[in-house]
Formats: C-alpha cells, structure tokens, sequence
C-alpha cells in the first residue's frame, strides 16, 4: 500500500513464550502491549521480565481506565435467570447467582434506582429496583451468562477515576522499569491525558484510547495532548450501535488526520483466527480499508494474547 503500517500485538498466555516473542519480533510487531485488564498486580513484573527477554522493541502498558467492570465470579461465569433479584456487591465478594460484584466503585456510591446495567455487550440486563445503605437490588431484565471481569455500561453518564487503583500500582512499577509508552483507556477529556503524563514525570509516548461517546466528543482536544490514538471498536460499540460503528471509526479517522497524529485500530481484525489459519475475505476487506481510510497501524489483541496462530496473523496482517 506504498506505507510502513504499524502492528501492536497484544502479549497474553498464547505468546509470552520467548520464542514465540522472538518470532513475533522477526515478523514486524512493532509495538507489544501489556493489556492490564488482564494483568495482576503481582504478576506484572515478572510478565514484563519475561517480555523483555523475548524483543528489544517497545512495550506498551496499557491502563484499565474509567469502565465500570464485574468482579470475581464463582467458577469464572454463572447464570442468571430473567426476572430473578441479584445484588450488586462490592469487588471482594465473590459473585454467585445470587450477588454480582463490581470494580472498580463500590455499587451503592454510583447507581440509582431505576438504573439500568448492560453487562459484556447487553449479554445480560439488568435494573437496579432499591437501594437501602450499600445493599443494591436489582431485577434480571434479560439473562444470560455473567463472566469475571466483562465490561458493564450503564444508561447513563456517570464520573468516574481515569485511572483505577490496580493502574496506579502497576504504574509505580512501570516507571522503576523505564517504561516510556502508555495506552489511556477510555481517554475522555485532555486533562485525563495531563494527569498521566503528571504520574510519569518523565517524557512518554501516550496513546489514547477512544471507547465512548465523550471521548469521541472531546477528540480534537484529546488528539492534540496525545502522541496517537487508538480506536477500539469493541467497547466504543457499547456506547454507538453496531450499526454506526464505521461512521464513527470514519470520524474518528478524518478528524485525527487533519491533526497529523497517529491512529491505529483494534478489535475483530482477524477474530477467525483465533481459531482458524486463514483470515475471512471479509476481514481482509476489513483491513485494507482501514488502511486505505488512514489508519497508521493495526492492533492484535486476544488474536496474539489468547489465539492458536499469533506469530501467522502477524505475518498475514504485513502482507496486507
């Protein structure tokens, strides 16, 4: 396509491997991100050591951010049945059929009743009914599967930390690191770039991440205090409909060229091969014209983290 693309791949149990690393390196990753939705605390060091030793490249912390999130849950998911009355509990409850705790607010300090909760992409709906104290019920409107740690969106705007408390302890061993690249999930406004920036101290290159509507109505000032962006499709589809999620990454595009920055794009860009050897034609359609849209770079996610073929989907998204 006559330009460098950039790839950042995400590094989870399918490619911390130091080979595969090293594979990954000679295939043209660019950038490795460390996804901290996904990342303890006390794993985190020895992540990054091991991370180290497989490339020389850049590697990315990239923050948790304002989302409101489940908690633990029994087994890793439960069921919830419609109809049925669930509490909303604090993180350090383990969640059952019965109680679903969230991170990383406590319940009662942020919802309302009347509230209505979309839990992992509206996989289960729910409406909080009463509050008395911190005890918060609510009614099951649609059941499902709840899993640990899927993102929850509620029907309303509601202030929340930049940063949660998990980000601001694995920044603190970011920088004994030196680490000198950070994604902003769910960069909002500029000042949530300006306090990160603060936490370093020392030069860093911010990525913001755009996932929501405010951040999409605050990007010019969001692009203009950042080094890139970055357009998640996955979760900005929580707040914009499917339907328009690619008028929004259009906007989103357009607007950030005309600021000169770079942007790059992540979610579903080989989600076949998570499984599969081979990308779909519509994926292919997919990338080349993100690529041809203005997009300066392409991110793997659970495809490197979590997929059977991480080293190959780096490989096919260069060739494209």
């Amino acid at each position: 396509m006559g330009k460098s693309v950039k790839i950042l791949a995400t590094i989870g149990p399918a490619s911390i491997d130091k080979l595969i690393l090293q594979r990954l390196d000679s295939a043209g990753v660019d950038i490795f991100r460390i996804n901290l939705s996904h990342t303890k605390v006390e794993d985190f060091l020895d992540f990054y050591n091991r991370l180290k030793q497989g490339t020389n490249k850049t590697i990315c912390v990239d923050s948790e951010g304002a989302q409101i999130r489940t908690g633990k849950m029994k087994g890793g998911k439960i069921l919830v049945q419609s109809n049925s009355v669930v509490n909303f509990v604090s993180e350090n409850i383990l969640g059952d059929e019965y109680n679903i705790p969230l991170y990383p607010i406590e319940p009662s300090k942020f919802l309302k009743e009347g509230d209505v909760l979309y839990l992992d992409f509206n996989n289960v709906i729910i409406q909080v009914i009463k509050i008395v104290g911190k005890e918060v019920r609510a009614m099951i409107l649609s059941g499902g599967v709840v899993g640990s740690n899927k993102g929850v969106n509620l029907d309303r705007q509601i202030d929340i930390s930049a940063f949660t408390k998990k980000d601001l302890k694995i920044f603190k061993m970011a920088k004994k690191k030196k680490v000198d690249c950070v994604a902003l999930s769910f960069a909002s406004k500029k000042e949530d770039v300006d306090k990160l920036r603060k936490i370093f101290k020392y030069p860093i290159f911010v990525i913001s991440k755009i996932e929501s509507k405010k951040g999409m109505n605050n990007l010019e000032e969001i692009c203009k205090v950042s080094d890139a962006i970055l357009i998640d499709r996955g979760d900005l589809s929580r707040d914009v409909s499917l339907q328009k999620i690619g008028l929004a990454q259009k906007y989103i595009l357009d607007t950030v060229k005309k600021i000169k920055k770079p942007v790059y794009v992540a979610t579903n860009l080989l989600e076949t091969m998570m499984e599969n050897f081979q990308p779909t034609r519509a994926e292919i359609n997919d990338i080349t014209n993100t690529l041809l849209s203005g997009a300066s770079g392409l991110v793997l996610a659970a495809e490197t983290a979590i997929g059977k073929h991480p080293v190959v989907q780096n490989i096919k998204k260069k060739k494209i």
